[in-house]
C-alpha cells in the first residue's frame, strides 16, 4: 500500500510532478487521475475536475504535501465513489502507456481508495456489533 506517503516516495514523484505541472493539454488519463487524486484529498467535484486548478496544485506543492498528510479517515463516500470510477478506466499496466509521469499518482490513489474502502468497511461492520450488543444488553 501507497497512501502513506514518505519523503522519500515524494522525493521519487518529484520529476513526474515537474513533468504534469508543464501539460498543458494533458492526456484524459493524467487529468483524471488527478481529479480522483483531488477528491481523495477533499477537494470538491469542482475544483478536482478543473485541469487549471489541480496543476496549480501541482506547481505550488500543495498536492503533495496534501498526500503526505493524508487521512482516510476524512474522505468522503462520494468523492471516493467517484475517484474509484475515474481510476477504474485503468490499471497499472496500462497507466504508463498514456503517460509515464502518472504511475505513481495513480498508484496512490488507488491504494488511498482501497484505503478508505477497508476503513468504512471497518467503520460499518464495528457499528453492527454495537448495535447487537445493545440488543443483547436490552433482552437481559
Amino acid at each position: 500500500m501507497m497512501s502513506v506517503l514518505t519523503k522519500d516516495d515524494l522525493e521519487s514523484m518529484k520529476t513526474d510532478f515537474e513533468i504534469i505541472k508543464t501539460l498543458l493539454n494533458p492526456p484524459r488519463a493524467v487529468q483524471e487521475t488527478l481529479e480522483a487524486v483531488a477528491l481523495l484529498l477533499g477537494y470538491p467535484p469542482r475544483q478536482a475536475g478543473n485541469w487549471t486548478f489541480v496543476q496549480q496544485l501541482c506547481k505550488t506543492g500543495r498536492l503533495q504535501i496534501q498526500m503526505q498528510e493524508f487521512q482516510c479517515e476524512d474522505v468522503n463516500l462520494n468523492s471516493v465513489k467517484r475517484a474509484r470510477c475515474l481510476l477504474s478506466a485503468y490499471d497499472r499496466d496500462t497507466i504508463p502507456g498514456k503517460c509515464h509521469a502518472i504511475l505513481g499518482l495513480y498508484i496512490w490513489a488507488e491504494s488511498a481508495v482501497l484505503e478508505v474502502e477497508n476503513y468504512l468497511e471497518t467503520r460499518k461492520e464495528l457499528i453492527k456489533e454495537r448495535k447487537l450488543s445493545k440488543k443483547d444488553k436490552n433482552k437481559i
